[in-house]
């Protein structure tokens, strides 16, 4: 249970330090190539587009690796407990 509460903390950093980078990247190129205000915009855009979509690719993994997380949680579970009580009942 430890195991996956850290897991969980560590994906949330890694998305989190991506987050940060990426947005502090994208207002430290927009500071340092002056550009004309629509093409500003445009580019703002694209970034926030960008973001977006390596957000949802993110969340995607970081969703899969969850699942299998918890899956393990439940398999493991249930070998403890048929361990406990070799002839089968359910406890409950």
């Amino acid at each position: 249970m430890e195991n996956q509460d850290n897991e969980r903390s560590v994906m949330v950093s890694v998305l989190a330090g991506i987050g940060i980078g990426v947005l502090v990247g994208a207002i430290a190129g927009l500071l340092f190539a002056p550009k004309p205000g629509s093409e500003v915009r445009e580019n703002v855009g694209h970034t926030l587009s960008d973001l977006g979509h390596k957000i949802s690719e993110l969340s995607q993994q970081v969703a899969t690796r969850l699942k299998t997380a918890v899956e393990t949680g439940k398999q493991a579970m249930e070998d403890k407990v048929q361990e406990a009580d070799p002839n089968g009942s359910q406890a409950v």
